[in-house]
């Protein structure tokens, strides 16, 4: 129907990346977001954001486990 479905890869011009599942042509399910100055999310993505459990890894390596709901990080 022309939507993202499964598994794939989106680049935007900032050079920001996703890889992961897609549904209904947003991120859902697992994935991996990369942003330009090196950070990354790994973890659940539900209706186009950030939900559930993850790690983000700074730049330099360093791991944090944290959890998001609706795209808001919860602390």
């Amino acid at each position: 129907d022309g939507t993202m479905h499964g598994q794939g890869t989106y680049a935007w011009p900032d050079g920001t990346i996703y890889v992961g599942e897609y549904q209904g042509g947003v991120f859902n399910g697992k994935g991996a977001l990369v942003m330009p100055d090196g950070k990354k999310y790994v973890g659940e993505f539900k209706n186009g954001m950030m939900h559930g459990q993850g790690t983000l890894i700074a730049s330099d390596g360093e791991k944090e486990v944290v959890e998001f709901k609706d795209g808001i990080r919860i602390d």
